[in-house]
């Protein structure tokens, strides 16, 4: 974990020194979710899956999908608690309950712990999460009603990502099984684009956390200290963990997919929130301090959760 707070201290600094400013960050924010993201998308998928390993493991998805949905409800339930802060604030709130980090710290942590495969199932349960955060997630940051005018997130650019990904991986095994072969020219311009998303969706975890950091250069203490933050804390790192850890456990899956589902529900509020808040006009310096309070707590609160789970 201290690779991404070191990434964030160095956005932190950046801003600091005015080498970047607010309306950068903006601009910044839209350049991950539309170009780093997708490639990061389109490259772990496509390199960790064929047709048989997604149905094999559809209940990672599916999985993903109610782990933000537990956190939605309970931030639905308790977001009554905020009445007297700006609507911004109070949609960010329910936003952050919902919005943990379901991919990048998790898959840094598991590949230490488990190895490629427990990788690859975080990698596939992107989809479900995906679909949550571009649907329900939006229309709760923006407060729009869901409606078939609001289903126009899907047609995000992560969306669009996830379903060029999938089709890749459909037309590669299509091709196998038809024994049919690229020509040399246009396997190698395959190749290479394969090459390019790789290294542009490396971009995406450095991108999201100098985000985070450059946001946090405008807070003080007395930003952090406060009740919302407190309560935004015990909700993402102990009671929506508590709910989620106690439904997987009575999933009938193999051992691995519920210490990685267990490993996902125990994560902080995604530093790629912060972005999202900026892109969508919510509270980004709620959502920035909320962020950096929970990676400060969960140095703690991860390893009390997996001693008491593995």
């Amino acid at each position: 974990m201290l690779p991404l707070l070191l990434m964030a201290l160095a956005g932190y600094a950046l801003n600091r020194l005015k080498v970047i400013d607010k309306s950068f960050i903006q601009q910044l924010s839209r350049i991950l979710i539309n170009a780093f993201y997708p490639c990061l998308i389109i490259h772990l998928m496509v390199s960790n899956f064929t047709p048989a390993s997604l149905l094999e493991y559809w209940v990672m998805p599916v999985a993903l999908v109610f782990i933000l949905c537990a956190g939605w409800v309970l931030g639905l339930l308790t977001r009554g608690f905020l009445k007297n802060r700006a609507e911004e604030t109070k949609r960010c709130y329910h936003f952050t309950c919902m919005m943990n980090n379901y991919s990048f710290l998790p898959i840094m942590m598991a590949a230490s712990m488990w190895g490629d495969k427990a990788v690859a199932l975080i990698v596939f349960s992107v989809l479900g999460s995906e679909l949550a955060i571009w649907t329900l997630g939006i229309k709760t940051l923006t407060g729009e009603k869901l409606s078939s005018k609001s289903l126009k997130n899907l047609l995000s650019m992560p969306m669009v990502a996830l379903a060029a990904a999938l089709l890749i991986i459909l037309a590669r095994a299509l091709l196998a099984r038809q024994e049919i072969t690229l020509s040399e020219n246009t396997g190698e311009i395959m190749a290479k684009l394969m090459e390019t998303c790789k290294l542009l969706g490396g971009a995406t975890i450095p991108v999201a956390a100098i985000i985070c950091g450059s946001r946090m250069a405008s807070l003080n203490a007395s930003h952090i200290f406060t009740p919302l933050i407190l309560g935004s804390c015990l909700m993402r790192l102990v009671v929506i963990p508590a709910l989620c850890v106690a439904v997987i456990w009575c999933l009938p899956v193999e051992p691995l997919v519920r210490q990685v589902l267990w490993l996902i529900a125990i994560q902080p509020v995604a530093m790629s929130s912060v972005a999202l808040a900026e892109a969508f006009h919510g509270d980004a310096e709620y959502a920035a301090v909320a962020t950096f309070a929970t990676h400060i707590l969960c140095l703690l609160t991860i390893p009390l959760w997996l001693a008491l789970l593995t």
